[in-house]
């Protein structure tokens, strides 16, 4: 009897003991936790303490055990891993405060949320949640849209409201399925339809949002925008499996896309309010399609990079971002860029990145370069590579100087709305970066535009 009682004992104190250990998260949404710091802050996870040093723009110094690291806020970043913690920046004042839509931010309270997790076990159980967009049509998710959490949209004309938006939740390219029934979307866990709104949402009264409660966690719920009214399988009150069928995508009057949002809210969302609380989820949606969620290098060998395209050309790739290790391409865009990406202009089919000495003039993203140009970075092969570029900008007179891997090409002053081709270099890269490097004019009088690179390995 005596041994009895020191056996449940024991196993109360290890159950006590390990909830003692762990920080009370202000979100839980399958293994992540989520917290609001200030800095100064700490939390505990496994015994591990988790503590906020500094803040600089988007980027956020954070020392974990023993180690200290800097982390941007990921609105396509990927978490990192020390000591068996698993964590990333869901959001910080700072980007919050370049844009209007704060209710879209809501969830930030502090200087910074972050999300934490066991890196031993996967942030979201596969056999409890699935990738909201099934495979059986082939569908390939390039990770590429503009439309990424957070992603920085500058002013917006919507509803007779103008206002600096960050784009809510995530849309994922589905352009090849407007209107018909391809790459279903399906329910990410086992949930509750809400509500299904599809009466005056768009001009064609084709859209449909469908909102669903999560079984799990009744303070968590998924909103599925831009679906298509004639393929919409469910009804107000009722119960989803993982992986059913919810309907397929129109998009919206530009674009064929899903705007998918996690919301974490203590009410019902409506419709009104439907973009509010809004949850960054970028990492585990990366971790459902790969099965992973660690940077793998993807690398060229030859392509064809555009910029600043309209959505439905490019499949919303607007190569204005920074650069991303998955991605294998990006601009080195600094801690001095809240917004963590560069201008573009769009003219019809037609864009280019607009590279300035001061960026997003007017707005509160506005920022400085310290350098007198920009690095856009291919990762390669190592070998040697034949490249050019167009440069110029679609509506103001430009001046930029163009180097490949340190070789120079041209230098052009082009008026308004004329572009050219540079000439072809050849050029040997020994570090698996290609970089194109566009000077600017110091005195922030004109532009620097670049529209297209086209490069490919000799040997």
């Amino acid at each position: 009897m005596k041994s009895l009682i020191f056996i449940v004992l024991l196993q109360l104190g290890f159950l006590f003991g390990n909830g003692q250990n762990n920080s009370e998260p202000d979100i839980l949404w399958g293994n992540s936790s989520y917290y609001n710091l200030n800095v100064g802050d700490s939390i505990i996870l496994n015994s591990t303490v988790i503590k906020l040093l500094e803040l600089n723009n988007h980027f956020n110094k954070i020392e974990v055990g023993n180690d200290t690291i800097w982390l941007k806020v990921s609105r396509r970043s990927l978490p990192v891993s020390i000591n068996n913690v698993r964590l990333f920046v869901a959001d910080n004042r700072n980007v919050k405060n370049i844009t209007d839509d704060t209710d879209v931010h809501g969830l930030l309270l502090k200087d910074v949320l972050i999300c934490v997790s066991d890196s031993k076990f996967k942030m979201l159980d596969p056999h409890q949640y699935r990738f909201p967009i099934s495979f059986n049509d082939g569908f390939l998710w390039s990770v590429e849209e503009d439309s990424y959490m957070f992603s920085y949209w500058g002013k917006e004309e919507k509803e007779r409201e103008k206002y600096f938006r960050s784009y809510e939740g995530i849309g994922l390219d589905l352009n090849d399925a407007r209107g018909i029934e391809k790459h279903w979307i399906v329910a990410m866990e086992n949930s509750t339809v809400v509500w299904v709104e599809d009466k005056n949402i768009d001009r064609m009264e084709k859209e449909a949002c469908v909102l669903l409660q999560s079984d799990s966690n009744p303070a968590i719920y998924y909103l599925y925008n831009h679906l298509y009214t004639k393929t919409i399988e469910v009804k107000k009150g009722q119960k989803l499996m993982s992986g059913e069928l919810l309907g397929t995508v129109w998009g919206d009057e530009d674009w064929s896309h899903l705007q998918l949002l996690v919301i974490k809210s203590d009410s019902v969302p409506t419709y009104q309010n439907r973009f509010h609380n809004s949850l960054n989820f970028f990492p585990q949606l990366y971790e459902l399609y790969f099965q992973h969620a660690f940077s793998t290098t993807k690398s060229f060998t030859r392509g064809r990079i555009q910029f600043g395209r309209s959505n439905n050309i490019n499949q919303n790739q607007k190569n204005t971002s920074a650069y991303e290790i998955y991605a294998g391409k990006g601009w080195d865009l600094q801690r001095w860029n809240t917004a963590d990406k560069v201008e573009r202009a769009e003219k019809g089919n037609d864009g280019n990145a607009r590279l300035k000495k001061v960026l997003f003039s007017g707005s509160a993203a506005k920022c400085v370069n310290p350098n007198n140009y920009y690095d856009y970075i291919l990762n390669v092969k190592n070998g040697v590579y034949r490249i050019r570029a167009k440069v110029g900008d679609l509506y103001l007179p430009s001046w930029q100087k163009v180097e490949f891997e340190g070789v120079s090409a041209e230098t052009y002053s082009l008026e308004a709305g004329v572009q050219k081709w540079t000439s072809e270099r050849v050029v040997k890269v020994a570090d698996t970066r290609l970089t194109v490097r566009i000077y600017i004019d110091e005195e922030n009088k004109k532009v620097a535009g670049l529209s297209e690179i086209v490069f490919q390995q000799a040997y």
